[in-house]
């Protein structure tokens, strides 16, 4: 099943439909209720990607185009890039704001455009399956 796009995710939306998946930016410590998470985080069909290092707005607090970064991501980023595949090979929904992930406050392609890249292959492959 395609990965479907929305405009707006509420909470009541991942609670109406709890068989799908929806993605959401997040950070390194999974933590905060900042952008998607303010209605994504604590609902189990919720999969936080991580777009930031930290939940705040101070400057450490953002990826950078750096390999410890880029590793920190890719680790990070694994277990729930594998757990929507997974859930789309076996004939599962998935959501994905249409805004994408790491375009707001993260803002990963200017910030940081390797791991942006990475997401974005990653991205390009969950929607090709």
């Amino acid at each position: 099943m395609p990965i479907r796009r929305e405009q707006h995710i509420t909470r009541q939306m991942l609670r109406n439909e709890p068989d799908t998946l929806w993605v959401f930016g997040d950070n390194l410590l999974q933590r905060g209720l900042g952008g998607h998470a303010r209605e994504s985080r604590g609902e189990p069909n919720a999969v936080g990607i991580p777009t930031k290092r930290l939940p705040t707005l101070q400057r450490g607090s953002y990826f950078a185009d750096s390999d410890a970064d880029l590793e920190a991501f890719l680790t990070a980023a694994e277990w729930p890039l594998r757990r929507l595949e997974d859930h789309l090979r076996s004939g599962g929904a998935v959501v994905w704001p249409a805004a994408g992930i790491g375009t707001g406050q993260a803002d990963l392609e200017r910030k940081a455009p390797r791991i942006w890249a990475s997401l974005e292959r990653a991205r390009k492959r969950l929607e090709a399956l």
